[in-house]
């Protein structure tokens, strides 16, 4: 029970983590939660971004507000959905 207990707690401050970051970069960039799997997130980012600088800001910034809720992680590898950019 108590891993469960401690994983809820992980959920949640990824999901305050990625409100807080909403609450301070939307409309121009926002993040969703799509999966959760052992050590291993995925976040889709999305808005009007640009993606010719900065983009890893966007990145750092969620990052950050995840790390100031005690948890520590770090971007494993990011990717471009040319199918849906505008």
């Amino acid at each position: 029970m108590g891993a469960k207990n401690e994983r809820e707690t992980v959920s949640e401050k990824i999901v305050k983590g990625i409100e807080s970051f909403n609450g301070f970069r939307a409309p121009e960039a926002r993040a969703e939660l799509l999966t959760m799997d052992g050590k291993e997130i995925l976040v889709r980012f999305y808005g009007h971004m640009c993606f010719t600088c900065g983009t890893f800001d966007y990145f750092e910034d969620l990052l950050y507000e995840i790390k100031d809720l005690g948890l520590e992680l770090r971007l494993k590898k990011w990717w471009r959905d040319e199918e849906n950019a505008t």
